[in-house]
């Protein structure tokens, strides 16, 4: 087999331990309709690619409304299943082991870029004189190559979200601008409702509605230093940056009476051929059976090491191997007991897809791998697991600040596909497809 090119043959190694800190906030995007794949250079290196694609046009995101915080799944050989919007925020003894970033806004740029810059601005729709304050010599930094512009917080705060898109766009092009590059993403829903509960002040909260601009269909944040400005103490400086890494997710019910099929429900779950099925079907039978119980949470379906990491974040312990578990790693390993370390590389992990698995169209079925493809290239820029309906197990990016999750597919294409560039290709391991072709042909 031809090797691949050496150029995607990276699991976004920029994204090693001691640059954690400042890819914290939001998430490292990776991104698919198109052929089958069934060899290297047709699944293009599927596990290459990992970097940002970056934003585009501005778009409106409906804020949800308070009857879909709480929604049945649509019914299916899963059974019924219930869902809930929940809220999860790094842990404060994770968060308090990095460094506040600094309040005062830096943009960098190529030294090369900055002759065009002026111009940039103004096709930005920002005015001359507010052009001029941009580049005033104090707020112009020039340093091994790289421009550094200092905007003054009154321009910064008066920014139109359209202007803001603009140019957060663009300079989301230097992987120096990390707040631009990762921001924080508000998906499927409204600033006011993504913090709701949250320990910010209202004040604080109007900010980040202020200073919000559009990502495709999700609101986007990226000024987390602006927001230390107005910070009253240390404490509350620390409350905001731990707020920043708000992420939300779906807390999965089972619901199950005595009208459901439990053969049905026992079957799907365990991959329609039986895996695990001396697991769960004596839990799902006594649920039945038992008055006063009439439900069972998703982890207690899905294998030992999912269970294990759901609603959690990586400790500083998986940095041993050098890098950060991240999506791929986890989809590879949703099947295994404990983690094969190797996937981490991303030659074996490709290897690993083109062996064992074939590709397959919708409906996806529980345990398919979906890689998130670029048209053009080939590469995937993110992969999770279909658990059931349109709901996934996902880590979206390598971070430390990056959950384990369980999201709506939809909200996942939000963050990764907001290009149209890209298309979903779902993966099933041959041994699960060739004992489901051999059950329906007896």
């Amino acid at each position: 087999m031809r090797q691949p090119p050496s150029r995607v043959l990276c699991f976004n190694r920029a994204a090693r331990l001691p640059l954690l800190a400042g890819l914290m906030f939001g998430f490292l995007l990776h991104s698919p309709s198109g052929a089958q794949i069934t060899s290297a250079e047709d699944l293009g290196i599927i596990l290459g690619g990992s970097k940002t694609p970056p934003p585009n046009a501005l778009t409106n995101s409906a804020p949800a409304t308070p009857s879909e915080t709480v929604f049945e799944a649509n019914p299916g050989p899963w059974g019924r299943l219930q869902c809930a919007y929940v809220y999860l925020e790094a842990p404060k003894s994770l968060v308090e082991g990095f460094p506040l970033p600094s309040p005062t806004t830096r943009w960098t740029l190529p030294a090369s870029a900055f002759a065009e810059v002026s111009a940039f601005f103004l096709h930005a729709g920002l005015s001359q004189p507010v052009i001029d304050q941009l580049l005033l010599p104090q707020n112009v930094v020039k340093s091994d190559g790289l421009v550094h512009l200092l905007p003054p917080l009154p321009v910064l705060e008066n920014l139109t979200p359209e202007s803001r898109a603009i140019i957060y766009t663009e300079f989301s092009k230097y992987p120096e601008n990390e707040y631009l590059v990762d921001p924080v993403l508000i998906i499927g829903t409204s600033v006011d409702e993504w913090y709701r509960g949250s320990k910010l002040r209202p004040e604080i909260i109007q900010k980040i509605k202020k200073l919000s601009y559009m990502r495709g269909e999700t609101i986007a944040f990226s000024d987390i230093p602006v927001l230390l400005n107005y910070a009253v103490s240390d404490s509350e400086a620390r409350t905001i940056f731990k707020a920043c890494t708000r992420t939300r997710n779906l807390m999965v019910r089972l619901l199950l009476d005595k009208n459901s099929n439990a053969d049905e429900i026992i079957k799907y779950w365990t991959f329609g051929v039986g895996i695990r099925r001396k697991d769960l079907e004596p839990l799902i039978q006594s649920i039945l059976e038992l008055d006063g119980v009439d439900d069972l949470g998703i982890s207690h379906l899905l294998p030992a090491l999912a269970r294990k990491l759901l609603y959690t974040y990586p400790g500083l312990d998986m940095a041993k191997h050098g890098v950060m578990p991240d999506c791929h790693w986890t989809s590879l390993n949703f099947f295994n007991y404990e983690p094969h370390e190797y996937l981490l590389d991303a030659r074996l992990a490709t290897s690993q897809v083109l062996e064992n698995f074939s590709p397959v169209e919708p409906p996806y079925q529980y345990a398919d791998i979906l890689f998130f493809l670029d048209n053009t290239t080939g590469d995937a820029f993110h992969s999770c697991v279909h658990l059931a309906d349109n709901i996934v197990y996902t880590k979206n990016g390598r971070n430390i600040l990056s959950p384990w999750v369980i999201m709506r597919l939809e909200d996942v294409k939000k963050v990764y596909l907001y290009k149209g560039n890209g298309r979903v290709q779902g993966f099933r391991r041959k041994d699960i497809a060739a004992e489901k072709a051999a059950q329906a042909s007896e």
